[in-house]
Formats: C-alpha cells, sequence, structure tokens
C-alpha cells in the first residue's frame, strides 16, 4: 500500500504541474488524463501498467516492454495530437491474485492478469491449465485459442466488462511446463518414488503415479533442488534458465506438458472510454499484433534456455508417446475434480479437447465430462 500510494502522489503531482502550464486552458474531456495546450503542443495521456510478477522474471513482462509500449508510444505521437506517458508497476501495486481487484477498482490503467491465481474470479479462463499432454505447441495454443473466446466470447471476452469493469485487450501464451531434475525421467516407471515440485492443479498431473507432489514455486523451487526436498520440478525452460536450474538440475524432460493461455491484458473500462478514439485504436491495434509477438518470443526465449542449459551440461531427455499414454492414463478424470468450472466450464474444456483434436492433436485419454 505504500508503494502505491507513492505511486499515486507521483501522478497526482506530475499531472499538477502539467496543468499549472496549461495557463487555465482546458483540455479534451475526452482525452483520459492529459496535460498540453492547444497551440500545437501535444497532450500528455498518463498511463499505469502493472501485473503481479516483478520486472524481469516473465517473457510478458519483456514482450511489454520491448514491443507494446514502446509501439503504442510511438504510433499515438506519430499519428495524434497525444503523447503516452507510461509508469511501470509490475509486482508493486497488486500481487498475483489481486491484478483483476486493483484493475477494477483503477488502481491500475492496464495489467497483464495471470489467471491461475485467479481462478475464483475467472473460472472459465483456467481450461488450458488443468489437462497434462494436451499440447506443448504455443502457436496451436494461440490459433485453438482464438476459436475459443469467440465462441464463448460472452463467459471470455464481454464477461470482464460486465463483471469487473475491464476490456479485454490481448491473450498471451505460457510456455509449456516440462520437468527439470537430478536423474532422468524418460519413463512413466521413473517417476516413482519422485519428489516432483509443482503448485497448484499442475500437482493434479502426479496423481497415481506413484510420485509424491510438493507445493514449490519458482523462487523456493532452486533451494529445494539444492537440498534435496525435490528432486524435480515443473518449469517452463525459460523460467528454469532465470533461476539458474542448470545450476543443480542434469536432465530436462522435453514431453510438452503443458502450454497454457496463462495471461491476460485488460485495461480499466472507465480509464478506456475516457481515451480518445484515436488512442483506443492504436491501443487495440498494437495489442492484436502483441499476442503474434509474444509467441514468437516466447519459442525463441524456449530455444535459447535449452541452447544454454546443454551448454552449462545439462542433458535433454524426452518420452514417448506410449509412455506418456501410461502416465495419463493412471490419473483420475481430472474435469472431475474441477469443481470451479461448474457446467459452463467443463463445456469449454471440453470443446478446447475437441479443438486440439480437430487440429490433429493425438489426446491418448479419453476425459469424461460430467455436467
Amino acid at each position: 500500500m505504500k508503494k502505491f500510494t507513492a505511486l499515486a502522489l507521483a501522478l497526482v503531482l506530475s499531472l499538477s504541474l502539467s496543468s499549472c502550464g496549461n495557463n487555465g486552458t482546458s483540455s479534451d474531456d475526452n482525452s483520459g488524463s492529459n496535460s498540453g495546450d492547444s497551440a500545437g503542443k501535444k497532450q500528455t495521456i498518463n498511463l499505469v501498467i502493472g501485473a503481479g510478477h516483478t520486472v524481469g522474471s516473465m517473457e510478458y513482462l519483456d514482450s511489454l516492454d520491448n514491443f507494446f509500449k514502446p509501439e503504442v508510444a510511438k504510433r499515438v505521437s506519430e499519428n495524434t495530437d497525444y503523447e503516452i506517458e507510461w509508469t511501470d508497476a509490475y509486482g508493486t501495486v497488486a500481487g498475483l491474485s489481486e491484478t483483476v481487484t486493483a484493475t477494477q477498482d483503477g488502481l491500475l490503467d492496464l495489467c497483464v492478469i495471470t489467471v491461475s491465481p485467479v481462478s475464483g474470479q475467472l473460472p472459465y479462463h483456467q481450461y488450458s491449465i488443468y489437462l497434462p499432454f494436451c499440447t506443448g505447441d504455443n502457436a496451436l495454443l494461440q490459433k485453438v485459442s482464438d476459436q475459443l473466446y469467440e465462441e464463448f466470447s460472452d463467459e471470455l471476452v464481454t464477461s470482464f466488462e460486465t463483471q469487473y469493469n475491464q476490456k479485454l485487450l490481448a491473450k498471451m501464451v505460457l510456455d509449456s511446463y516440462e520437468i527439470f531434475s537430478s536423474t532422468p525421467i524418460e519413463k512413466f516407471s521413473d517417476l516413482s518414488g519422485k519428489k516432483i515440485g509443482g503448485s497448484g492443479r499442475n500437482l493434479l498431473w502426479l496423481e497415481n503415479t506413484g510420485a509424491v507432489g510438493i507445493q514449490s514455486n519458482m523462487g523456493d523451487g532452486y533451494t529445494s533442488l539444492q537440498t534435496g526436498l525435490i528432486s524435480g520440478q515443473f518449469a517452463a525452460p525459460h523460467w528454469a534458465v532465470k533461476a539458474n536450474y542448470q545450476d543443480i538440475c542434469k536432465y530436462a524432460t522435453d514431453i510438452g506438458l503443458d502450454s497454457t493461455m496463462g495471461e491476460v491484458l485488460t485495461v480499466n473500462l472507465t480509464k478506456w472510454n475516457s481515451l480518445p478514439t484515436e488512442v483506443q485504436d492504436i491501443i487495440l491495434e498494437v495489442s492484436k499484433e502483441l499476442e503474434q509477438y509474444h509467441l514468437e518470443y516466447t519459442n525463441e526465449c524456449r530455444s535459447k534456455a535449452y541452447d544454454t542449459f546443454v551448454e552449462a551440461g545439462g542433458t535433454i531427455v524426452t518420452m514417448s508417446d506410449e509412455e506418456k499414454a501410461a502416465w495419463l492414463n493412471a490419473l483420475p478424470n481430472i474435469p472431475d475434480t474441477a469443481t470451479e468450472l461448474g457446467p459452463t466450464g467443463l463445456k469449454i474444456l471440453e470443446r478446447y479437447v475437441e479443438l486440439l483434436k480437430e487440429n490433429g492433436v493425438n489426446i491418448p485419454r479419453d476425459w469424461q465430462f460430467n455436467y
């Protein structure tokens, strides 16, 4: 709260100083938080953009900093009478579980929401998180999700406006989970007796496998691996290398456990309605391009992370389709555990699996959707 108060005071001071420079001239009523005058000087629109993660921790923050923010600012400056001034609030104003509310209340103007920690508020956006071995193909996930968001637009798109005073701008992939471990995991039987670190729903992927799931996140995973509390950790390659897992893990099991549509970029609806139409159009345009930019960047990060892992002496192993099938068929019927989804959420999850199969994905488990 102290951090937010300081941020808010800084913004108020900035706006006050800008107003002093206007010599009493009023700004466009539909220009948001602006400064400037009517003598040819561009008006400044101040936007606070946030996320639950901290600076440098995730690929999506790189995509915001390297593409979205500078591209919006550039196009607005070149094509309108306005300028964008960004204020970053990554991991300061709101934690991962507070992002929906912080954006709803206007503490953040724009925010990337990680959907998993807010499943109570965004249950229908959890469809790609539940089932293992759906797809590790980020591009395919993006394609299927585009169709899913179109078919269930009320639940996945309009709900932000009707329930949370926000507008959805973009959805962003999270790279596939793999297993980083001290010993190779190439067969289903290799899981037996292993203690595997994970968080939330991905621990369901270990039920009836002989492995023990240990609650562990990327922050404490390194220490847990180093001390032997766990012998493996679910992680995307980029995250694992950033956390220096290559220093203590000899193996990475590259099996495409699950790419997820794990992030959504939204804007506070009140703030959005205050922006000039031409600025709105540019933000929408760049937001759509952000999805493709982030997809390509995530794939690049994955490739580079594996290169780093191998250069550090690590070995990448895989698992055959037969072994994956043995793993899948040992699990309980996971849709039965997804009670928070309700009937509508289960329909979305079922449709997600159908769309994957329609796009050539072989899922060797006939999940039952009882809604």
